[in-house]
């Protein structure tokens, strides 16, 4: 019997978990040996992923270690690199099946943070082209699975565009980008991105935002915050806050990134282009629907805002998907002006979605009734790949 507790769930945010050897194995030849080591000097987490990676050829031949693993996939003891199917695509088709979801949006892990730490113009390039080749390997092993490619904005728009493209080319139906432009550089918003934003549009590809997609350590608030006379908390490689501060940080680059593709229009222009903002939590999202028509309001004598047709909070409900943390009150978000907007994500094979996100995502649930709960488990992901039906 799989976990999935409805005929139809579409999961909005699952993981890869690439060891040490992975990204090599799809980069050219002469990018290979300049990428960036895998987990830089963090001898732990080497250990670890080479301990998964063993325990999974163990499974492989061994059918009483696969049975105990696939009885209990759920439980924390085999997250990360340890889930079943972190990195092998025949494995996770089976995890897949126990799950039991309809389909499943893929995101890169540790890889990722190789590619973005490279500091030569011609290995970051080799890199996110090695990075989604891979995922496309990888999302090939089941139809049910859509992996993200990476899109650097940062690059220019003549970068991005041909970025898009091969992105299209490898069947990959979503793209991750950057949310903020480098100092100095130019805006995505500005109209010399337009062409990227058409073809995204036109390829019915769907736009993200994720945590830690500025890379490892991630740091949503500055470090001299914690220079506060307490005990400063501890700063991971990974991408999950460890404090209550850093916690309510994580959403503000996605508002700065919404914020300006609505008040320069980019929405207005585009209006079939689909942004899921992922693993950033979902509580601020009902404010921020609040606080972007105050802005307008505030701001729409003092500079020009005219190309609006619709109040921001419109754009928002109308091309924005969100997907809430385990344990988030959906209940409330639902019917408090987000029921457009939410999607059911389960993070695996990552600890923080929990041993069990739909029983967390139910309790919250209460009295909502059955056209709600469908928006939430699958209607809203529908919407986000609307032109692009990949499952």
């Amino acid at each position: 019997m799989p976990y999935a507790h409805r005929p139809l769930i579409l999961d909005a945010d699952t993981h890869m978990m690439e060891h040490a050897d992975w990204l090599s194995a799809f980069a050219d030849p002469d990018i290979r040996p300049r990428l960036v080591p895998f987990a830089g000097k963090d001898a732990r987490v080497r250990a670890l992923a080479a301990d998964a990676v063993a325990r999974a050829e163990a499974r492989r031949v061994d059918a009483i270690l696969r049975a105990e693993a696939e009885a209990d996939f759920m439980s924390m003891k085999f997250k990360g690199w340890h889930g079943l199917g972190a990195f092998d695509g025949a494995e996770r088709k089976r995890a897949n099946d126990l799950m039991g979801f309809g389909a499943y949006l893929v995101f890169p892990t540790e890889a990722f943070n190789q590619v973005i730490a490279a500091t030569d113009p011609e290995v970051l390039a080799g890199g996110i082209q090695a990075l989604n080749r891979g995922l496309a390997d990888f999302c090939g092993a089941d139809k049910r699975m859509g992996g993200v490619g990476y899109l650097r904005l940062a690059e220019g728009p003549d970068s991005a565009l041909a970025q898009v493209e091969t992105i299209a080319a490898l069947g990959l139906p979503a793209v991750l980008v950057d949310s903020l432009p480098p100092p100095g550089g130019m805006g995505f918003t500005h109209p010399a991105y337009d062409p990227v934003w058409a073809r995204i549009q036109d390829l019915g590809l769907a736009v993200t935002l994720h945590i830690g997609a500025t890379g490892a350590p991630y740091e949503p608030v500055p470090q001299a915050v914690f220079n506060n006379g307490r005990e400063t908390p501890i700063h991971r490689t990974g991408d999950a806050p460890t404090d209550a501060v850093s916690y309510m940080g994580m959403p503000f680059e996605a508002q700065v990134f919404l914020s300006a593709m609505i008040f320069d229009g980019v929405l207005e222009r585009f209006p079939r282009l689909r942004i899921a903002v992922v693993e950033l939590g979902a509580s601020w999202v009902v404010s921020f629907l609040k606080h972007l028509d105050q802005s307008f309001r505030a701001f729409r004598r003092l500079q020009d805002l005219g190309h609006l047709t619709l109040l921001p909070s419109e754009y928002l409900q109308r091309q924005v998907k969100v997907t809430p943390f385990a344990g988030e009150d959906i209940g409330w978000l639902l019917t408090s002006g987000a029921s457009d907007m939410l999607m059911f994500a389960s993070d695996y094979p990552h600890h923080e979605g929990t041993d069990d996100p739909i029983g967390r995502y139910e309790r919250t649930l209460a009295g909502i009734g059955e056209p709600l709960r469908e928006n939430f488990y699958h209607r809203n992901f529908e919407a986000l790949f609307a032109d692009r039906i990949w499952w």
